[in-house]
C-alpha cells in the first residue's frame, strides 16, 4: 500500500475508529477503580482545621461528623497532568497476517485513542507528540484522532509528562528518549510471534523476497531473536524511566488498554 492509499484509508476509518476508542474506553473505565481523591480536573477539595474567624458556612459537616475537629472545605488549584502519547508509525506496522485481523497500525491506533478518552475524562491533557500540544475536554479527542494522519511537526517537549508509545519496536537497538513515567505497548501480530509456517515459503517484505525451502526449521532461531527484541524493548523503557507492555492483535484490547491505563496510575 503506497502513502497516498494509507492515507485515504487512514481518512475513511476516523469515525469508525473513534467510536470505537470510546466504546473501549467506557468498557475498561466501567471496570476500573476511579483514582481516589476528592474531585478531578483542573482543581480538587481539601480540608483544613475551622480556625477564629472563619465563616461557619464554610464548614463541611459531613466530613466533620467523621471525627471530633470541625472541617473546613477549600479548593486548592492543581495544574492537569499531561500525557504525550506516540504512535510510532512504520512501514511494517500496517502488517495483518489475516483478513480477519486488524494490521498492527489499526490496533496501536486504537489504543492510543481509548488511552486519550480515559485520560482527558480523568481531566488530563494529552498531546499528540511532535504534532499537538497538550488537549483537554471531550473536544480533544477527535483532534487527537485527525492528527494521526498529520507527519510529526516541530517536536513539544514537557520533561514532567508522562510518554506513553505505540509501535512494533522491531528495529535494532530501540530508544524512547527520556521520560516522567509512562509505558510503551509493543503491538505485534500473532505470526510475527509464533512464526506458523512451514514448507516453502517466500517472504516478502521491504526489501528482496527471502526464500526458506523448510520454513519450520527456520522457527527456533527466528523465537530466539525475537525474544531478545522484546527483552530489548523492555530494557530501552526501563531506560527511559518507563513500563514496557505487549500486545498481540488477536488478543481482547480491552486487556491491553486496562493493562496501560494501570501502569499511568501506577506511575
Amino acid at each position: 500500500m503506497n502513502q497516498v492509499a494509507q492515507a485515504e484509508t487512514l481518512a475513511a476509518g476516523l469515525p469508525r475508529l473513534l467510536l470505537a476508542a470510546e466504546r473501549l474506553a467506557h468498557v475498561v473505565a466501567a471496570g476500573a477503580h476511579g483514582r481516589r481523591r476528592a474531585g478531578t480536573g483542573e482543581a480538587f477539595w481539601q480540608f483544613r482545621d475551622f480556625q477564629e474567624g472563619d465563616e461557619v458556612r464554610r464548614i463541611d459537616w459531613r466530613r466533620s461528623a467523621s471525627g471530633e475537629r470541625l472541617l473546613l472545605r477549600e479548593r486548592e488549584a492543581q495544574v492537569p497532568a499531561v500525557c504525550m502519547v506516540q504512535l510510532q508509525d512504520t512501514p511494517g506496522l500496517w502488517f495483518a497476517s489475516t483478513p480477519d485481523l486488524p494490521s498492527k497500525r489499526e490496533r496501536a491506533a486504537l489504543l492510543l485513542l481509548a488511552l486519550s478518552c480515559l485520560l482527558l475524562e480523568a481531566g488530563e491533557r494529552v498531546a499528540l507528540a511532535g504534532v499537538t500540544a497538550p488537549l483537554a475536554g471531550r473536544a480533544a479527542l477527535p483532534k487527537l484522532a485527525q492528527a494521526l494522519l498529520i507527519e510529526r511537526g516541530a517536536a513539544y517537549d514537557d520533561p514532567k509528562a508522562r510518554h506513553v508509545v505505540f509501535g512494533d519496536f522491531l528495529a535494532p537497538d530501540p530508544a524512547f528518549g527520556t521520560a516522567s513515567g509512562g509505558a510503551v505497548l509493543q503491538v505485534l501480530d500473532p505470526a510475527e510471534c509464533d512464526f506458523p509456517y512451514a514448507g516453502r515459503v517466500v517472504f516478502e517484505g521491504f526489501g528482496a523476497p527471502v526464500e526458506a525451502a523448510r520454513a519450520q526449521s527456520w522457527q527456533a532461531a527466528y523465537k530466539a531473536r525475537l525474544a531478545a527484541q522484546k527483552a530489548a524493548v523492555v530494557a530501552a523503557a526501563q531506560r527511559s524511566g518507563q513500563t514496557a507492555l505487549f500486545h498481540r492483535t488477536d488478543a481482547p484490547p480491552a486487556t491491553a488498554l486496562a493493562a496501560l491505563y494501570q501502569a499511568l496510575r501506577q506511575a
